[in-house]
């Protein structure tokens, strides 16, 4: 799936290939890259919305009767909802950004989003779909089959038996589910690392997102022009803070919950904590988070007095052990943030993992060490070396490589030192890699300075 953005804040224009397994934003600051990186949230991340088919609001019952159903993919219906969401996420940057009207027009001036393709070509796209994916809503989940070529999809409900209440949370919400994974495929649902993320579990507490609803709803209930839906009320969301981090904060608020389940890729997360964290991530029975050393395991330590790389890595564990689910985008905003070269390099082979375990990355990032380490991930991929014990003996294992048709990378970069305009270019990824020409330029300036003073200290400057 491609898409095209225009007016994003600097970025005149700009297109990304959303179909890339690993996504990779580099640039100077303020160039645009985490507006990007939110705006892909808020068109891929999988939310409750109220929505029923036009005439189509009996194949929910016959799931729930028979325990499964042949559902017939309405191809206009679908086509509308797409386009009824893309126009959505144009109309809602205030709640996406946590910004005022007056800041979306002073940034966001016909701000415009676009999936590159037609009704006809979108079509053929749902025919040529293939796969088989589970939709969790709420306590429920449901199978769901599409074979290549078929217009129908098979959907069955993994569960023997669902209560009332369940079945009532179906009926409301398993059709934008459905229409929402055809019509944005292959995305399931997203899950995003804002830079935020070393504060959300610290501050959890203080910026409690339900004490905010509260008080929000409790000033619209005094106004005289409420709306008195109680949808309106169930489905609106405060904007105070940037999407992202309201849904950071609400995962933190209900831990205690999220932890009684855990996912397919708990052991990532134990990897996480051994190799990175050299320890646990522990939640107590009344939802705080703490952290117990690999050498004192009898000290428990709240997460704001541990080390910042635990503080920033706690999200990422918490979601690989009780949220994540195969085929989601994982969105971090510099993965990079307060971890030492080696543990930005270790980091860098768990993404290729999680990669090559059914996720989708993109990263937004600075580091030369996680780009190189990428390139290395690309070139450990090479079936010559793999026939080899080149790699092993390296420390790369299969799990962890790239083949170059896997990776997207761009480049935000302004068009000029004066310009606030930012012009955003695709980079060439091949089977060695790929070179962000910002990073390297400084590199190669600071290693001729670095040149320059060593000789003239060691051998003294010419007159």
């Amino acid at each position: 799936m491609e898409i095209k953005v225009n007016n994003l804040g600097a970025v005149k224009s700009a297109t990304f290939d959303l179909s890339k397994r690993l996504m990779v934003f580099c640039g100077p600051n303020n160039s645009g890259k985490t507006y990007a990186a939110f705006i892909i949230y808020a068109l891929t991340k999988s939310s409750l919305k109220y929505f029923r088919s036009k005439g189509r609001v009996t194949f929910v019952q016959e799931l729930i009767k028979n325990q499964k159903v042949v559902f017939d993919i309405p191809f206009t219906e679908i086509w509308e909802y797409r386009l009824a969401e893309l126009k959505n996420i144009e109309d809602s940057l205030d709640s996406i950004f946590g910004i005022t009207d007056d800041i979306i027009k002073s940034l966001f001036t016909n701000f415009h989003i676009e999936i590159n393709q037609n009704k006809i070509d979108f079509e053929k796209s749902i025919l040529d779909m293939e796969f088989k994916n589970e939709l969790e809503i709420k306590d429920t989940t449901v199978i769901i089959e599409k074979t290549k070529g078929e217009s129908t999809i098979n959907l069955s409900i993994k569960d023997k038996s669902i209560s009332k209440d369940q079945i009532e949370i179906l009926e409301l919400f398993l059709t934008s589910k459905l229409f929402s994974l055809i019509g944005f495929y292959p995305f399931n649902s997203s899950h995003i690392l804002p830079v935020e993320r070393n504060s959300i579990y610290t501050f959890s507490k203080e910026l409690s997102i339900q004490k905010q609803e509260f008080l929000d709803r409790a000033q619209e209930l005094g106004s005289k022009n409420s709306p008195k839906d109680p949808f309106h009320w169930l489905l609106r969301r405060s904007t105070r803070y940037p999407m992202p981090i309201r849904d950071g904060l609400e995962i933190a608020e209900d831990l205690e919950n999220y932890s009684k389940k855990k996912t397919d890729f708990y052991f990532l997360a134990e990897e996480i904590e051994a190799e990175l964290l050299q320890g646990k991530m522990i939640i107590t029975k009344e939802g705080d988070v703490q952290f117990s050393s690999d050498k004192a395991r009898t000290k428990k330590i709240p997460i704001h007095l541990s080390a910042s790389i635990v503080k920033t890595l706690s999200s990422l564990v918490f979601y690989l052990k009780f949220i994540a689910q195969k085929n989601e985008l994982i969105i971090i905003d510099e993965p990079e943030l307060n971890l030492h070269p080696n543990n930005q390099v270790y980091l860098t082979r768990i993404f290729a993992k999680l990669i090559n375990h059914g996720f989708r990355i993109l990263l937004s990032t600075h580091s030369d060490y996680i780009i190189r380490e990428i390139n290395n991930l690309i070139m450990a991929s090479s079936e010559k070396l793999l026939a080899s014990n080149k790699t092993k003996e390296l420390g790369y294992t299969k799990d962890m490589a790239l083949t170059c048709d896997k990776v997207g990378a761009y480049l935000f970069n302004f068009k000029n030192k004066a310009s606030r305009k930012v012009n955003v270019s695709e980079i060439l990824v091949t089977d060695i890699g790929f070179d962000v020409k910002t990073i390297d330029n400084t590199i190669d300036e600071l290693n001729n300075n670095t040149e320059n003073l060593f000789y003239a200290i060691k051998y003294g400057t010419e007159e």
